[in-house]
This record gives C-alpha cells, structure tokens and sequence, in this order.
C-alpha cells in the first residue's frame, strides 16, 4: 500500500480513526521508541547525585552546582543541535535521524556507566548524549505531524507525552532501585535497551516522509544555521517559543536539583535519596500517562491549546510554591510533586500542538527548534538553580521558578492571538515540499 503523502493533512490518518493500518503501525512503532528512549533517561535519574557526589564529595551545595553544569553542558549541544537535525530530517527523512540517535545515545550512557570517580567522562557522556539525543526528539515530534490531521494533532502529540511519561514513570523506580544496589547498573542497563531500541526500529520504524517530498528535498541548497534561525524567529508561531522558553526554564531550574533539595530539606538522606526522588519521579510519570495519554485529546476539542497552556501554567505556579511545605516524605510531598506534574503535562502537548498549527516552515524544523529553546532553557535553568541553591538558600530556586511561571502566564496573555486555535485557517502542516523548501540544513 502506498504510504499517503503528509503533504495533505487532511489526508492523513488520525490515530484512532484511520482505516490505515500502516500509519497506525507507524505511530505505535514510534511510541514504543519514545518509550525505550526515556525510559533509559529515567533510569539514570535518580542516581545522578551520587555519581557526582562520588567525583566532588558529599557538599550537597557544591555537589547542585556542579550537577546544574553537568544538566546545562547536556541542554546546550542540544539546542546548537537540535534545529540541525530537525532541517537534516526534512530533507532525508524522520527515520535515519532516529536511528542515529538511537546508537549514540547507547554509547553515552556506557560511557556514563563507566565514569567512576571521573568528573570528566560525567561531561563527556552527558555532551555526547546532547548532541545525538537532539536528533531524535522534535524529529520525533515532526514524525506525528507527519501522519496526523489538523484536528487530531494534539492526541498524536499527547501520544508521545504518554510515552515520555511511561518512561519517566518506570524509569526512576527501576534506576532507583538497581543504583541502590550498584551505581553503574543503570546506566548499563538504559544503554542495553537504546541499542535494543535501534535494532528493533531499524527492522519495524518506516518512513513518514515519501519519496517524492524527500527526492524534492534533496535538490535544496543547504541554508547557514542562522538563516535557519532567522525564519524561525520570524515564524508565526515565534511567540509561543517564548512563552515555552520561561516555563521551561523555571522547571529546569528545579529539576536537576530535586534529589539535592530533598536531602538539604530532610525530606531524603544519601542513603535513601535514590529510591525517594524515584518515587517522587515515578508519580510524576503516572500522572503524565493519564493527562497526556486519555486526557489531553478530549480537553484541546473542549477548550483549546491556548487554554489549556494558561491552565498548565496556573496549576504549576501553585506546585512550586506547595514544593516549599513539607520536611517529610509523606502525602503532602507526593501532592505537590503532583501539582508540578499536571501542570507541566498540560503545557508539553497543547504548545506542541499549536506551534505545529501556527508554523509556515517545515515540521522537521520548527519542532526541533522548539525542542531546542526548550533545550536553551534546560542550559541556563540548571545553572541558575545551583548558583541559588548554592549561594542564597535550598528553597530560593522554587521560589524563582514560581516567579517565572507567574510571568510566562502574563506573557500568554499579551500574545493571546497566537494562543488562539483556528485549525480550519491553518495551513501548518507541510511534508517538506513548500513549507520545508525555506528551512533545510543538511
């Protein structure tokens, strides 16, 4: 059977509702990948504070800081990375990408494994994993854009945020429970199931792309990566980068210095905190299943991205400020922790819906920009977060992050007509033929 070309939207299945048995065999195929991809992310998780601690000593301050650089060296090749990868993916496809990323990404994590006492192989894992890991999440992104209609693009983005949440639901307890008992095991073990993930995708994972739109492709000239940058800027959907960008930078900042929080507030000690912060994790990923998973489809018909975006954000500024409460681990911990996960599981599919809307460049490359301001964000965040926690107090990054959160809600309102859905005036989804003819790197 022919594989229906992604240049016409509205020709494309919808997951759930297409007859197409190959496109629902692609999308399921490429939610598993997702899955294998951040389930070995989320193994290694919770062991990050002692492999750290095992290079800097036991200063639960100096030890933030260093792991803040540690989370920025990683976000940074992303996001110099990312809209690469994603203009490559326009050109030769969604699925070489992936597979690159696949077989890197099980090297980093060997080398993460094997890092002892060796700060230095620590930044070298993490870079590596950076530059390749870039590859494959907006791709993965421009992939379900690729096989899904206008109206249904939130529920193909909802897939991928289910499967990122099965993987961050699954991941820490398992990662937190084998580093208990040998620290490199996680990481050996997530880089098992990455090589595991390449071979089984190169053999099931097909194309989204047809021939025709990459043989079109191919006679692109290759566009600087500032050209690049410059039509996404200038893209419709620019203004909803923002909105993403300090979102994402108030819960980067909290992030990577949660298993350093919990021990500083007596909420975990060292010899605990791995299984503790995996538990915590593991709710976070539960509650991502069943807002991104079920319930994300029924809301953006309800209510639409732009509301549901304001409403992520409202529920997050609460979470943050509820973070700051317990000293225990207990129910009011798991609570707020829950707040922080609902309300980041609305905003991650509902932008990534409307920026695909909103978009005039090809899919390949606005998502991946996306996912690399995202990245930006993930590069300052964390090092912001350390210097706080360092220098000012261990609850001073929530605070800032609540602050942020509080501003990106004020933002929305100021750019409310790009928050607004009119899936009917768009004409968002190209499959690399026009829209991706102005943004191609190679």
């Amino acid at each position: 059977m022919r594989r229906r070309s992604s240049s016409d939207p509205e020709k494309n299945a919808a997951p759930g509702k297409t007859s197409d048995p190959t496109l629902l065999r692609s999308l399921a195929l490429l939610a598993i990948t997702v899955f294998i991809d951040l389930l070995g992310f989320g193994i290694i998780l919770p062991n990050l504070p002692q492999y750290i601690e095992t290079a800097v000593g036991r200063n639960h301050q100096n030890a933030a800081f260093i792991g803040g650089i540690l989370a920025a060296s990683y976000s940074l090749t992303q996001f110099l990375c990312a809209p690469m990868w994603g203009g490559f993916s326009d050109r030769a496809g969604r699925r070489p990408v992936i597979l690159i990323s696949l077989i890197g990404v099980g090297l980093s994590y060997i080398l993460f494994a094997l890092a002892g006492e060796h700060l230095w192989m620590l930044f070298a894992a993490r870079l590596l994993a950076g530059v390749l890991s870039s590859a494959s999440i907006g791709v993965a992104f421009a992939y379900v854009a690729d096989v899904t209609t206008l109206e249904n693009r939130a529920m193909g983005m909802g897939l991928l945020g289910a499967c990122f949440g099965l993987g961050f639901a699954f991941g820490p307890v398992i990662g937190g429970i084998l580093g208990h008992y040998y620290l490199p095991l996680p990481a050996f073990v997530a880089a098992g199931m990455a090589l595991a993930n390449f071979a089984v995708s190169w053999f099931l994972l097909p194309e989204s792309l047809t021939q025709e739109a990459r043989a079109k492709l191919a006679g692109v000239k290759r566009q600087p990566y500032f050209n690049l940058m410059r039509q996404v800027v200038k893209d419709p959907a620019a203004p909803l980068f923002l909105v993403t960008f300090i979102m994402t930078f108030g819960f980067a900042a909290i992030e990577q210095i949660f298993g350093y929080f919990l021990m500083a507030r007596g909420i975990a000690d060292p010899s605990n905190q791995s299984l503790r912060q995996a538990y915590l994790l593991g709710a976070v990923g539960v509650v991502g299943i069943i807002l991104q998973g079920v319930a994300i489809g029924p809301l953006t018909k309800r209510f639409g991205e732009g509301n549901l975006i304001r409403a992520g954000l409202f529920i997050l500024f609460w979470g943050y400020l509820l973070l700051l409460v317990p000293r225990t681990f207990g129910v009011l911990a798991f609570a707020a922790t829950l707040l922080v996960a609902g309300g980041r599981s609305l905003i991650g599919p509902a932008a990534s819906s409307l920026i695909s809307k909103k978009a005039k460049v090809g899919q390949g490359l606005i998502l991946s920009s996306s996912q690399g301001f995202d990245a930006l964000a993930r590069t300052v965040g964390p090092v912001t977060a350390g210097f706080l926690f360092q220098n000012v107090s261990v609850t001073a990054p929530y605070i800032f992050s609540a602050f942020l959160t509080a501003v990106a809600l004020g933002v929305t309102f100021l750019v409310s007509a790009t928050m607004a859905s009119n899936p009917q005036m768009q004409t968002a989804v190209e499959d690399g033929t026009e829209g991706a003819l102005s943004g191609m790197a190679g």
